[in-house]
């Protein structure tokens, strides 16, 4: 396969993965809301529905970062 066709490659699984992320960083961010609503200011719970919603923006960030690596790539080598 050259080059391109990896790329291509790359893009879908890329894509697909990207999907996913963000599927599971929405579901994170609804249950941490729903945690902050129920928690009743109990300390414990609070913090664990910062810490959901630490880790849904950490996936988020990290997908976009994965959806932008195929066109790091291409720059890089001039594909």
């Amino acid at each position: 396969q050259t080059g391109a066709e990896l790329l291509v490659v790359l893009d879908k699984v890329i894509n697909f993965l990207f999907t996913g992320l963000i599927v599971f960083a929405v579901i994170f961010i609804v249950l941490a809301a729903f945690q902050f609503v129920t928690a009743g200011g109990d300390p414990a719970g609070i913090l664990q529905a910062r810490q959901k919603l630490i880790w849904a923006a950490v996936g988020i960030i990290v997908a976009l970062l994965a959806r932008a690596l195929p066109a790091v790539i291409r720059s890089a080598t001039g594909l």
